[in-house]
């Protein structure tokens, strides 16, 4: 999907090179790349012949080749951008999951406080996008705001640190009956040996 990205940062026909690239979607989107990530792409889409060099302007800087999209990279962005979109259930795992495969493992005392760290950090992260997304919100009724949809992305990942605190509210939930069940003494195996006993006298 990247390489769509980087197709689309270049659609509104503007020569830009990998740092400017960078900069554009990190305004645009609030998630901070790597510039080498964007000359990477550029340098393959390139081969592909879906951007190109196009000339410095007088006074730039020699080392930073600015690129510009193809007709055949404009239609290849265009393309996917109208195409039906395609969930794919397998792109949820992270690192929160792969955790809460383990995490019962460890004693009792350290899962609980795991549990407690990842819910504080949690709620940090969604603080943070909170203030974010308010500081990207559009002024209201200026009809030459350009649109801008960082304070909707924004929020999208506000949801998803929800549906992740409400995540951790169940795996604890369900630890703590786990470990419930893992300390109550085997009572039939105890009525056994008792009756056992009895026969035995």
């Amino acid at each position: 999907m990247f390489q769509y990205l980087v197709l689309g940062l270049l659609r509104d026909g503007k020569p830009r090179h990998g740092y400017a690239l960078m900069k554009d979607y990190r305004d645009r989107s609030g998630v901070q790349l790597s510039t080498g990530s964007f000359y990477r792409e550029l340098q393959k889409l390139a081969a592909k012949g879906l951007v190109r060099t196009s000339a410095k302007p007088e006074g730039a800087d020699p080392r930073r080749a600015p690129y510009e999209i193809t007709p055949e990279g404009t239609a290849a962005f265009d393309g996917w951008l109208v195409a039906p979109a395609r969930p794919n259930p397998d792109d949820y795992e992270d690192e929160l999951s792969c955790r809460a495969l383990f995490v019962w493992q460890a004693g009792q005392a350290v899962v609980r406080a795991v549990l407690d760290r990842w819910q504080e950090a949690l709620w940090i992260s969604g603080k943070m996008l909170e203030r974010a997304r308010e500081g990207a919100a559009p002024p209201l009724g200026d009809p030459n705001t350009p649109f801008g949809a960082l304070a909707l992305l924004l929020g999208r990942r506000l949801k998803h640190v929800a549906a992740d605190l409400e995540f951790l509210q169940e795996l604890r939930a369900t630890y703590e009956q786990w470990a419930a069940r893992s300390e109550e003494p085997d009572v039939s195996k105890a009525q056994g040996a008792g009756s056992r006993g009895r026969r035995g006298r």
